[in-house]
């Protein structure tokens, strides 16, 4: 079921693959796993972007003593260690680290990463008989609503969207994993996240955060994919100065795929009521089935569309 189960859920929402798996009897039996005493409440996945370090940041100052879960990869290994250190969290931070086959054929991108991500805050959460598992993501980029017709599929990732966790949630229920996925920001922009955070290193730290969807291939943050405009994005709406090292510069990037993506779900959703707008949002997967708790999300999409605009109407496009 473990190995089923995934299959089924991740296909269709998260990849757009048609995967073929084969299984077979035996396998390793798992390793003995003495049990430490520890004090951690929480187990918060922390990828060293912008978002899960605020994430980390609200759980120590609501009072939780989170243990951080990592999936360290050559970009986001050294901010990972340097946020958590900031933070007072490096003993506390389990890096999981699973090396890419570099043989064809080859699957570049990382659309199925989360699995493995859940993968590890499954582990962590077990072997610490700890009850919750913390994954910090803002409305916006949870949904990823399809800001052109052709962004449909895997194009917009969906690895914390809504309905992807609560599935995933039944497996683990149904296979005995006595833990459970939680975003605490599924209601809230990513301007809203930053500008609620309360360190005294704040604008610093923010800045050394990597968000890029395309920094595996661009050496450094791009500036213009849409976590980088939603990035951009989030500082302007905090009022709060941006000092991250973008490799281009916006008012030249108007041609860019992705800015003319954004550009135009900003225009075109812009004024949209909430039915019109929570029409928009479903597009990108079922909403929750709880009334109460799909209007805060549709709601917060829609401010965090706006907090886009808000950036777009400050640059000089050339």
């Amino acid at each position: 079921m473990w190995l089923i189960l995934p299959v089924n859920i991740a296909r269709p929402l998260l990849t757009g693959d048609v995967w073929h798996l084969t299984f077979r009897a035996g396998g390793l039996a798992c390793p003995p796993s003495p049990g430490r005493i520890h004090d951690r409440d929480s187990v918060c996945l922390f990828s060293g972007g912008l978002d899960s370090f605020l994430g980390a940041l609200a759980a120590l100052n609501g009072g939780a003593r989170p243990l951080l879960v990592s999936q360290g990869s050559t970009k986001e290994i050294g901010p990972q260690q340097r946020l958590a250190a900031a933070l007072g969290l490096e003993a506390h931070r389990f890096e999981g680290r699973v090396a890419e086959r570099w043989r064809q054929p080859y699957e570049g991108s990382t659309r199925a990463r989360s699995i493995l991500f859940f993968a590890y805050g499954a582990l962590a959460a077990t072997g610490c008989g700890i009850r919750e598992v913390l994954v910090p993501e803002n409305a916006l980029i949870a949904i990823n609503p399809p800001f052109t017709e052709r962004r449909m599929g895997s194009l917009s990732t969906r690895t914390t969207h809504p309905h992807f966790m609560d599935r995933l949630n039944g497996v683990w229920a149904a296979v005995g994993i006595q833990a459970e996925l939680r975003n605490p920001f599924f209601a809230t922009t990513k301007g809203e996240m930053l500008a609620q955070g309360h360190h005294p290193r704040l604008v610093e730290l923010a800045a050394e955060t990597y968000s890029c969807g395309k920094g595996k291939r661009a050496n450094g943050q791009c500036g213009r994919c849409v976590p980088c405009l939603i990035r951009r994005a989030s500082f302007h709406s905090a009022g709060m100065y941006d000092g991250t090292l973008y490799l281009n510069d916006l008012r030249a990037s108007s041609r860019n795929d992705d800015v003319l993506a954004a550009r135009h779900a900003v225009a075109a959703h812009d004024g949209d009521g909430p039915r019109e707008l929570g029409r928009w949002v479903a597009r990108a997967g079922p909403l929750p089935a709880d009334g109460t708790a799909r209007a805060l999300t549709v709601d917060a999409v829609g401010r965090g569309l706006a907090e886009l605009g808000r950036l777009f109407g400050t640059v000089r496009w050339r």
